[in-house]
């Protein structure tokens, strides 16, 4: 799969990934999207700030959002394989799990043995490999085994789906001034500045922050 540009992400494609998500048979949750105030973090700033709670996620993370699109727009009982260190695993085993499909994750030595177990539990193969042997593992599946790749990131099924989550602000507080994101492979922030600057709200400014191990 080549990279994902910014000409091929239109706003019909995220408003059509949004019905998708919103009416998914895996049950996505529109988390809820609460004040600072209603914390216990603390603030040194007279800001109006809003947390979007996607810990409260189906699965436990917003990649059930991008998931939910792929696999709407991918033959049930298909045959497929992705990586993943957990969190994209995870909803991606959940997926194949009800959707009836057989799956494998090849995941990093360095992840969570826990997280294994948990894929596994539904149903799910899991390949451990060391991190630049990744891909080797994943081309070695899609050659001997027929399997489709799944991209936990670059992909513009994926990444429409994580839109919903942009909208989803949008409805809670129409024009923000700013908005950040988690940033890991970049699929949620993709999506969700996509939703929110073709939604024309060409002044709100969003940034990305990741660790910076």
């Amino acid at each position: 799969m080549g990279d994902v540009s910014a000409d091929s992400i239109t706003i019909e494609m995220l408003r059509e990934a949004r019905g998708t998500v919103r009416c998914s048979p895996l049950d996505v949750i529109n988390t809820p999207m609460i004040p600072w105030s209603q914390t216990t973090l603390p603030l040194n700033s007279s800001c109006n700030i809003h947390i979007k709670l996607e810990n409260m996620q189906r699965t436990g993370s917003f990649k059930i959002r991008g998931v939910a699109n792929q696999f709407a727009r991918r033959l049930k009982g298909g045959y497929f394989v992705t990586i993943s260190a957990g969190n994209y695993g995870k909803s991606f085993a959940y997926a194949c799990k009800h959707y009836g499909s057989k799956g494998k994750v090849v995941m990093p030595e360095t992840a969570p043995i826990s997280r294994s177990v948990l894929i596994q539990s539904l149903g799910v193969e899991v390949e451990r490999a060391p991190t630049p042997r990744l891909m080797d593992v994943v081309n070695r599946s899609v050659q001997e085994h027929s399997m489709t790749f799944l991209h936990p990131f670059d992909d513009p099924d994926l990444i429409a789906g994580h839109a919903s989550l942009g909208f989803e602000i949008l409805e809670v507080v129409p024009y923000p001034d700013v908005v950040v994101v988690c940033c890991g492979g970049g699929g949620l922030l993709a999506g969700v500045a996509a939703a929110i600057k073709l939604s024309g709200r060409e002044n709100t400014k969003i940034y990305g922050v990741e660790p910076e191990g």
